[in-house]
């Protein structure tokens, strides 16, 4: 099959088994790959009795037809898994140079079931994989680990918990080369309930092939020369996933102290400029086959990562280890950030967490043996540490917001900032009604990936402070996200639904019109919304805290707005008009025939 590698490699740690089986076209054409087929066999193989944490549930690797070719971009992959922090279907999706490389060794994905009697990891190579003991990195943190590894394997490149995962810490992440993170809804404690410390991959000699050569070719070339000059590279390049932060300032959509959005005026000491004027910032580094290079790389002065360079930080984690948390200092937003990703935490995560509990710990309502209050950087530090480990307070908060929100009680609930149990990520949606519906709709849980509407909100594509327009918007950008995503091409890539059709047609010879592409994406999402639907997610579930749904902005250029629970209903009620689902949320007969589900 062209595009593809024909090969997914299937491992059972219970059986100390691994085996390459052939790859299903009609799930290929269907699906495409990445989040897709993911979705597809999660759907086949882990249904509702099949709890996140235990052996039977799957942890799946998969790659898209894209990922190694020459498209720009195309280091992209897909973890998907069942979420143990939400209980249902979640994907994340990873750059670096992983995916290549697995591709490179003849596979185009890796399906992990069952549980290993002791610590192991998987040795990949070409057309090969060995179930080799880890006892001896178990404990050790995911820097630690990648560099013996690379030692040992030179030019490889591994995806490693921390013990956040070891732990079992219900948003643990996968580490991929130290710096890429398949973060979001915990897939790394699933790998740490598997024993399985470690995936590291050598790189083999294959490569994939190409259905119509001379025109995937000379599409990436007209692509690089669009590249060149596009606004959007140009601007990504210099400021990274930064240059959300004046985009927050100017609209008003910054996450303040727990989604409060009081006065933070100190917001000015984290705007991008001045990651270079402190000296933080040492440079970028990029992903395969990328020609942006948005990732900032940053050299801390103080603390146990002090000299050394890590990939950090972005915007979301500088969102919510910021202003979330009333905090204006690059160094301790940096420091949060680059130990999260040794501890193997999603930092997203762990930001809302740290700005729920130091909300609680305001209003009196936890105790958690030292001073955790806002604008605190040490305390901060100090309660990250204690959740990847377990320890007093962050045992307390191992299950997330939703989690701890639970044991709380005292109606801690209204400002426990989450959806389906997916902490919200860098955007407060007082001052988006956009990204009011896409966190209440998205399938794994509040999600920025899915749809992004600030940005049309803020410079006039979409009416502020308005239900109107914003259920087409979300829908119509699901569905074609989830298509990209199942290529799979990063968020950055300013390319049309042509341009991706054709690279997918050009790849794989399946001969997509923009139209289908885009058809295939709606296909995809309606799996997962029945994944969701399995598990008992139905209306009730879309929607959002009482904070964001009852409470004005406080202050800044939302002040005074919110979006109402009336407000929602009628986005909620228009979008699944045009979904084809039913007033309660559920996908109907008649939609799910339309798309051959």
């Amino acid at each position: 099959m062209a595009g593809y590698m024909g090969k997914i490699l299937e491992v059972d740690l219970s059986r100390r088994k691994a085996e390459a089986v052939d790859i299903d076209p009609n799930i290929a054409k269907k699906f495409i790959g990445g989040k897709g087929y993911g979705a597809k066999l999660l759907w086949d193989r882990a249904p509702k009795e099949v709890e996140p944490l235990s052996p039977d549930n799957l942890l799946m690797i998969m790659l898209g037809p894209l990922t190694g070719t020459l498209a720009q971009s195309a280091g992209r992959f897909a973890v998907v898994t069942k979420s143990p922090e939400t209980g249902i279907f979640t994907d994340g999706h990873v750059g670096g140079y992983f995916g290549p490389k697995l591709k490179f060794g003849g596979f185009d994905g890796i399906v992990i079931s069952g549980k290993a009697d002791k610590p192991v990891y998987l040795h990949i190579t070409q057309d090969k994989c060995e179930i080799l003991d880890a006892s001896d990195l178990w404990g050790k943190g995911v820097f630690e680990v990648d560099e013996i590894l690379k030692k040992k394997y030179p030019g490889s490149s591994s995806g490693v918990i921390g013990v956040g995962g070891e732990n079992l810490v219900s948003f643990a992440c996968i580490s991929f080369d130290k710096g890429r993170q398949a973060g979001r809804c915990g897939p790394g404690a699933v790998m740490g309930s598997k024993n399985l410390k470690a995936i590291v991959v050598e790189k083999g000699e294959k490569r994939p092939t190409y259905a119509e050569e001379d025109k995937f070719k000379e599409l990436t070339k007209e692509l690089s020369r669009m590249l060149k000059t596009h606004p959007s590279k140009v601007k990504r390049h210099i400021l990274g996933t930064l240059v959300c932060i004046w985009e927050g300032i100017d609209g008003g959509t910054l996450p303040i102290k727990n989604y409060t959005g009081v006065e933070f005026p100190e917001i000015e000491n984290l705007v991008p400029e001045k990651l270079w004027e402190q000296g933080i910032w040492q440079g970028n580094t990029t992903c395969f086959g990328c020609p942006i290079a948005c990732t900032k790389v940053s050299q801390l002065k103080e603390g146990e990562y002090k000299g050394k360079k890590y990939e950090a930080p972005e915007y979301e984690m500088t969102a919510l280890f910021g202003p979330n948390c009333l905090i204006d200092s690059y160094e301790w937003v940096t420091y949060g950030h680059v130990l999260c990703n040794d501890l193997g935490l999603d930092a997203i995560s762990a930001g809302n967490c740290a700005g729920f509990a130091m909300e609680c710990y305001e209003k009196g309502l936890i105790e958690p043996g030292f001073e955790l209050n806002f604008g605190n950087g040490e305390a901060l530090i100090k309660f990250i540490k204690l959740i990847a480990n377990r320890k007093g307070i962050g045992d307390f908060f191992r299950e997330g917001v939703r989690g701890a929100a639970k044991k709380i009680g005292k109606d801690t609930e209204r400002f426990a900032i989450h959806v389906k149990g997916l902490e919200l990520p860098g955007v407060d949606p007082h001052g988006s009604y956009g990204m009011a519906l896409a966190f209440a709709t998205a399938d794994r849980g509040a999600c920025h990936q899915r749809v992004w509407t600030p940005r049309a909100e803020l410079y006039g594509k979409l009416k502020r402070y308005s239900t109107e327009g914003r259920a087409e918007f979300v829908k119509y950008n699901q569905d074609e996200r989830a298509a990209c995503f199942s290529l799979d091409l990063c968020d950055f890539m300013p390319f049309s639904e042509k341009q991706n059709a054709d690279l997918l047609s050009y790849a794989t010879g399946f001969d997509f019109t923009p139209e289908e592409y885009v058809h295939t994406g709606e296909r995809i999402w309606n799996l997962t919304r029945l994944i969701a639907v399995r598990e008992g997610i139905s209306r009730k579930d879309d929607t959002l805290p009482a904070r964001l749904l009852e409470e004005p902005m406080i202050a800044g250029p939302s002040k005074g707005h919110f979006v109402s629970k009336e407000e929602l209903d009628i986005m909620l009620d228009e979008y699944y008009a045009l979904r084809g689902w039913d007033k309660n949320g559920i996908p109907t007969k008649e939609k799910l025939n339309e798309l051959e589900l």
